[in-house]
């Protein structure tokens, strides 16, 4: 009889157990479902929020784009600059902030650049091989050079960093060269016919890109009565060529190095002042993007940088000096985020 009062104590012991055990796992699971959403993870249950974080980009729905462009306004009415055409665009926000004669016709010198990358760009491959040959015979006198020499062979992107960085004219006709030949069919069409058929696609990617008051007749932006622009049409192909993964590549670099298969090398420094930590024309935040300087064009810089998750994009052209050019893409670099800065503090 013990042995069965103990052998009942110890079933009821069990059963107790697994009572409480069940009792417990209900009060998890209760818990779970009414607890508070957990603020750390996206409402909809996913396990990755899915915000890039790419170039500090700041998500669309940040601020009201037409309250910035108000404030900005407001902010550059107080301002004056120097440079006879001036444009400030956000390229986050996809609007443009300020804007000084930028319908009226300019010529763009080396800004010019740009326009040709992006149009190479869409005829080559990753692959490609460029050979400088006979077409520096047509580089124009007292050009920026990237110190190319005829036989020397370049990838994709040396000839990006040949182009955009030292600003090498005989790297645009390097490039106008291989793409117009390529582009005819015919390996014995003259250099300047191949040129001129580049050419042609440059024209033709402006228009595409919205710059329709515009003519380019050369790759490098040389001087030519013909040749003509406007800040608003470079403005376009500036956030053409910011969008675009290998010329962002190529112009955040401040400096490059080539190494040829003949053992040769040549380095290249970046023209573009606001990304020399060195110089007093310094921007933080600065990643390109092209110099260029005519008689005629005057001192001009197209540049981007980025504050406060917005990228911006300032173009300058005829600005009366080397100092003013920097001098004011600054002051528009800082009226530019100022506006921003106050434009989420209102969504606050």
């Amino acid at each position: 009889m013990r042995r069965k009062k103990k052998n009942s104590g110890l079933a009821r012991l069990l059963l107790f157990l697994i009572a409480f055990l069940v009792i417990v796992g209900v009060i998890v699971l209760m818990a779970k479902q009414f607890a508070p959403d957990d603020p750390s993870r996206p409402s909809d249950g996913s396990t990755d929020a899915g915000i890039s974080t790419e170039n500090n980009a700041s998500p669309e729905s940040e601020i009201n784009a037409q309250e910035l462009t108000q404030i900005a306004a407001s902010l550059f009415a107080e301002e004056t600059f120097s440079a006879g055409h001036l444009t400030v665009y956000d390229l986050t926000a996809d609007v443009m902030l300020y804007e000084k004669s930028a319908e009226t016709k300019i010529t763009a010198a080396s800004t010019t650049k740009l326009l040709t990358a992006l149009t190479m760009l869409e005829y080559v491959g990753e692959d490609t091989v460029f050979t400088v040959g006979s077409e520096l015979a047509l580089v124009g006198a007292g050009s920026s050079s990237a110190d190319l020499v005829k036989g020397q062979t370049l990838t994709v992107d040396q000839i990006l960093d040949a182009l955009l960085i030292p600003s090498g004219n005989d790297a645009a006709y390097v490039i106008a060269a291989l793409v117009g030949r390529n582009l005819s069919g015919d390996p014995q069409i003259t250099d300047a016919d191949a040129v001129r058929l580049f050419v042609e696609k440059m024209n033709g990617k402006a228009t595409a890109l919205g710059a329709e008051n515009s003519l380019f007749t050369c790759p490098d932006g040389y001087p030519d009565s013909k040749q003509y622009t406007t800040a608003k049409d470079m403005t376009a192909i500036a956030v053409a060529a910011s969008k675009n993964a290998t010329i962002r590549k190529t112009v955040e670099k401040t400096y490059s190095e080539i190494v040829f298969p003949d053992g040769s090398v040549v380095g290249y420094v970046n023209t573009n002042q606001l990304m020399v930590p060195s110089s007093s024309y310094y921007y933080e935040g600065t990643f390109g993007m092209k110099t260029g300087s005519t008689p005629k064009a005057g001192q001009c810089l197209i540049a981007g940088a980025n504050a406060y998750g917005h990228d911006l994009i300032v173009t300058v052209f005829k600005a009366p000096d080397n100092a003013a050019r920097y001098t004011d893409s600054r002051n528009a670099f800082d009226l530019g985020f100022k506006a921003v800065k106050q434009a989420q503090e209102k969504e606050q």
